[in-house]
C-alpha cells in the first residue's frame, strides 16, 4: 500500500489546478506536439537555471538573466523548489512528458468550453468598484499594480443582465474578479 501519488494523478491535477505549467517553471517553449522532444542537456540547463533563479539564498544574489528589469523585480513567478523538482522529472522523461502533454491538451479542451471555471477569483459586488460619471464605467484596481485594472462599462451589465454577474479581467495581467449586481426593471 503506497501513500505516494502515481505520476498521472500528480500531473495531471497540476495541470488542472495550476495557471502555470512545468513548460512555464522551467520557461521552455512547449512543442505542438505530443512528447516533443528536448535534448536531455536542455532540459537539465532549464533545471539548473530555475533552480537558481528561483532558490531562496541566491535569488538576490544571482541574477540569472542579463536584463535591466530583472534589477528590480524578477521577471518571472516565484516557483517552489519542489515544483522545479517535479517539473524536471517529468520534463526529463519522454513518457511522463508524453503522459503530462496529453493532460494539459485535456486540460486546455475542456477550459474552452463556454463555462470556463475560474479558480480562486475574488468576488465583489458592483458597489465595492468606483464609478466615474464621465466616462459612464466602474473600475477597480489590482493587486498587479493596474488602478484601473478592471473596468466594467454598462454594455457589459447589460449582457450578463440574466445571470446578475460578470467576470472581468485585468488590463495589466491574467487575473480575473467576478461581480455581482442587479439590473432595475425600470
Amino acid at each position: 500500500m503506497s501513500t505516494n501519488a502515481t505520476p498521472t494523478s500528480h500531473q495531471t491535477a497540476f495541470a488542472v489546478g495550476n495557471p502555470y505549467t512545468y513548460y512555464d517553471i522551467l520557461q521552455l517553449a512547449r512543442g505542438g506536439a505530443e512528447g516533443s522532444n528536448f535534448p536531455k542537456d536542455g532540459i537539465k540547463a532549464a533545471y539548473r537555471r530555475a533552480l537558481l533563479l528561483h532558490h531562496p539564498d541566491k535569488t538576490s544574489h544571482t541574477s540569472v538573466e542579463p536584463s535591466s528589469s530583472s534589477q528590480t523585480q524578477p521577471p518571472t513567478p516565484k516557483y517552489s523548489i519542489d515544483e522545479i523538482v517535479s517539473a524536471y522529472e517529468v520534463l526529463s522523461d519522454s513518457k511522463k512528458r508524453a503522459e503530462y502533454d496529453k493532460a494539459l491538451k485535456r486540460n486546455e479542451k475542456d477550459m474552452q468550453g463556454q463555462h470556463r471555471t475560474h479558480i480562486g477569483i475574488e468576488m465583489y459586488d458592483l458597489e465595492d468598484l468606483v464609478y466615474d460619471e464621465d466616462k459612464d464605467i466602474w473600475s477597480k484596481g489590482c493587486r498587479c499594480g493596474d488602478e484601473h485594472g478592471y473596468i466594467l462599462t454598462v454594455l457589459d451589465l447589460e449582457n450578463e443582465s440574466q445571470h446578475g454577474e460578470v467576470y472581468v479581467g485585468c488590463r495589466g495581467c491574467s487575473l480575473f474578479i467576478k461581480v455581482l449586481f442587479a439590473m432595475d426593471e425600470g
